[in-house]
């Protein structure tokens, strides 16, 4: 009884394990930097596949330069690094052709990881004293505990483009990390960025998407769109062993003991991805569309929006590209609504 009442403690303490500093890995088999190179390793594989997605309709409609490009990237991978819109500037696609894949190229990303963990550890301790008597039984009890809480955030943001997940993004840095869905852990497997990216790329083509303030037949900044995941992992762990002894003399005496140990760990993770349109490929955009839907088109001349290298916001910094600065507006935008205002008691 007495090994069992050992064990059953120490399973819960192993399983407790008193982090310090809570964070992903102990739990998931994925530090921040797995977990960043994950993602963004899962959007360049998403980028690939649109891209030869997109040769692939050329080659339909008769291009020999799309079929080459698409059969090459789709045989050796890696080659796609050399990928850049201007290889479509042939004379057997049209200008459109040209136009589009420069449109998406400098696409800007901004990731913001919001990684919020609470963990709880209580232990407490009950001891029975017995004292036999002639004609009664005295007996005493002792209650000892601690409980101690720990908590960690950690927030940050991490900014792409399309053409550097293409370009730089090497398969040596991606090797092995494509995983698939985890449902225990969600935020160290595949989260869905293809989602994204392919009803950004979409929405911004055929359903006249636009950015921050637009008005009617007018973008007052290029198309941008922003998905907010969250995802929750709770984890709870208990034992609650004892043990009675049989008193043989008449002085007090350790009568019974139990141990209540109670584990409790919530891991509530959030990525908020933004994408966002290069301020320059506005230039395109507009006639891009009127050629996609043909005469009567409502769009007109877009107002192209001044980005500089770092965007301070009220919930995310970011920069790099005017693409990625305005990625992390949008991303801040949609983070800085979760802020709630508490009055004073």
């Amino acid at each position: 009884m007495r090994a069992r009442l050992v064990c059953a403690f120490a399973a819960v303490s192993l399983f407790a394990g008193c982090a310090i500093h809570p964070l992903p890995e102990d739990v998931a088999r994925a530090n921040s930097f797995d977990i960043v190179r994950q993602i963004r390793c899962e959007t360049r594989d998403t980028v690939r596949e649109a891209v030869i997605g997109y040769l692939d309709i050329l080659a339909n409609q008769g291009s020999v330069t799309a079929r080459q490009l698409a059969s090459q990237y789709r045989s050796d991978p890696a080659s796609i690094r050399n990928y850049h819109y201007n290889l479509l500037k042939t004379p057997d696609l049209p200008k459109e052709a040209w136009e589009a894949a420069k449109l998406f190229y400098d696409t800007g990303i901004a990731y913001t990881f919001d990684f919020a963990i609470t963990e709880d550890n209580d232990f407490t301790a009950d001891l029975g004293f017995l004292k036999q008597r002639p004609f009664s039984k005295v007996s005493l009890g002792i209650n000892a505990g601690a409980k101690r809480k720990r908590a960690n955030e950690r927030i940050f943001t991490v900014t792409d483009t399309f053409s550097g997940l293409l370009t730089k993004l090497t398969e040596a840095h991606c090797e092995g990390q494509i995983v698939g869905p985890n449902y225990a852990y969600p935020i160290s497997g595949r989260i869905g960025v293809d989602k994204l990216v392919n009803d950004f790329i979409y929405i911004t083509l055929f359903e006249n998407l636009a950015g921050k303030d637009a008005k009617p037949g007018d973008l007052t900044g290029p198309p941008t769109m922003v998905d907010n995941l969250a995802f929750t992992t709770a984890i709870t762990a208990s034992a609650n062993p004892s043990i009675v002894f049989t008193p043989i003399t008449p002085a007090f005496q350790l009568a019974s003991a139990s141990i209540n140990a109670l584990a409790d760990r919530i891991d509530i993770h959030k990525v908020t991805i933004g994408l966002a349109l290069s301020p320059t490929g506005l230039v395109e955009l507009a006639p891009l569309r009127s050629y996609l839907f043909g005469p009567g088109s409502t769009q007109t001349g877009p107002q192209v929006a001044q980005a500089g290298p770092l965007y301070v916001g009220a919930r995310v910094i970011g920069g790099g590209t005017p693409a990625e600065r305005l990625a992390v507006i949008a991303v801040d935008q949609v983070k800085s609504r979760e802020v709630q205002l508490i009055p004073p008691p």
